[in-house]
């Protein structure tokens, strides 16, 4: 049992490590990170920090190793807000496909189109849902005053 501890505890120590703002950009391990850091101003480079990061994550999934419940809610978090990166990321460590730039822009350009939709039907089922409430709402109103209740 404390060797599962111990494992966790190294981890915990290596994501500090990783987390620490002078980590070296020599440290990436992938060609797909190399592409977006040739992309990316230095104003952004906490960009380039963040896919640096995925590549941890993936790497550690490719080993089936834990992440700890504190890793598994950084990733997690980073993963979702990058999901595209993570894919390429993770297909490049784990089978060794890369991703051209050219198909980077399509698939981010896909999933940003993706993301739209699914929030304008997201908005169009909210405002059914909202006039839906209000006739709802008017209709009891009605039967309130019918049956002699007051306003």
């Amino acid at each position: 049992m404390k060797e599962d501890f111990r494992e966790e505890d190294e981890l915990a120590r290596g994501l500090v490590k990783a987390l620490t703002p002078q980590r070296s950009f020599t440290g990436i391990r992938t060609q797909f990170v190399r592409d977006r850091l040739k992309e990316t101003k230095w104003e952004n480079r906490g960009y380039i920090g963040i896919l640096m990061h995925l590549e941890d994550a993936a790497e550690i999934t490719k080993q089936g190793r834990s992440w700890g419940w504190s890793g598994a809610m950084l990733y997690g978090r980073m993963k979702n807000d990058y999901p595209v990166e993570y894919d390429c990321i993770r297909r490049e460590v784990e089978q060794g496909i890369l991703t051209s730039p050219d198909e980077f822009m399509n698939l981010k350009t896909a999933h940003e189109r993706r993301v739209a939709q699914l929030e304008a039907e997201a908005a169009e089922r909210g405002k059914r849902e909202a006039d839906e409430r209000r006739r709802r709402a008017a209709e009891l109103k009605e039967q309130w005053r019918e049956l002699g209740g007051r306003d």
